[in-house]
């Protein structure tokens, strides 16, 4: 069935990108998930969608004529995981405040506020056949199983990284315990590039894992955090199909955000009606 939260709850902090101060407001809704800008006058809701994404640059950007909406995709994993398909997210902002660089806060506010059933049923993405993505050395590909797994492959010349490989059963506590507390990462090397293009301005090694040149610049959740939290964004823009996954066995290796977004529509574009 599709669900809502009981109660409002609020999330502050920082953005990650902007820097910028953020208060997150989760409303109970009945009209799927939308985004509003609180602060812009005139701004209309922004649907949690793939046909509203503006761009996929250091995260997954929602857009219409009116308002965008940046970095969403921490929060769009956490309601997933939970299987919230109508809520308001109000935003005082551009962009959600980043908390530890995980869903993990956003994922027990929301379980604070309660969970509430609605009368309609969540439609579901049914394939029939195995449907498969590549670009150069990023694939993914998406098959009928018993059960739903995502497994994703992330690989980076870097010898601390090198390659990480992880899979998860995905069920709402399988999400909670292996995948919510990953961080959000980056390299030490890239920051002169991030700052010249206006980005991470909130970062720090409070809310992000940093990997030096020759360590890690802050203590690791998992030896292999950077693939879990690969998933925690996967999960987050597979969330833009507004469908419910069935039991599918989903792979991929090195994607992103831009290819994460064009493999759910490709899954969109695939599915059938039910």
């Amino acid at each position: 069935m599709r669900k809502t939260i009981q109660k409002t709850i609020s999330v502050s902090g920082v953005g990650l990108h902007t820097g910028a101060a953020s208060v997150m407001t989760f409303r109970p809704a009945q009209d799927g998930i939308h985004f509003v800008r609180v602060d812009l006058p005139g701004s209309q809701p922004i649907p949690a969608d793939v046909y509203h994404v503006g761009s996929t640059l250091r995260g997954t950007n929602l857009k219409n004529d009116t308002a965008e909406v940046c970095t969403v995709e921490h929060v769009l994993s956490a309601l997933h995981a939970l299987g919230i398909t109508d809520v308001r997210v109000e935003m005082d902002g551009p962009e959600p405040p980043i908390t530890d660089g995980s869903a993990d806060i956003f994922a027990h506010s929301l379980q604070e506020a309660g969970l509430r059933e609605l009368d309609a049923q969540q439609p579901l993405l049914v394939l029939k056949q195995p449907v498969t993505y590549s670009f150069g050395k990023i694939t993914y590909s998406a098959e009928p199983a018993d059960r739903l797994s995502i497994t994703f492959v992330y690989e980076h010349k870097h010898p601390l990284v090198g390659r990480q490989e992880y899979t998860l059963d995905f069920t709402p506590e399988n999400y909670l315990s292996q995948i919510a507390r990953a961080r959000t990462f980056g390299f030490e090397e890239e920051f002169a590039f991030l700052k010249a293009h206006g980005l991470a301005k909130g970062g720090s090694l409070e809310n992000a894992v940093v990997v030096g040149k020759d360590k890690y610049l802050n203590a690791l959740r998992y030896s292999n955090e950077l693939v879990r939290h690969k998933i925690l964004d996967l999960v987050g823009d597979f969330s833009l199909t507004g469908k419910r996954l069935p039991p599918l066995k989903i792979t991929c290796h090195m994607g992103g955000h831009k290819h994460n977004v064009l493999f759910a529509r490709l899954l969109l574009a695939n599915a059938e009606e039910k």
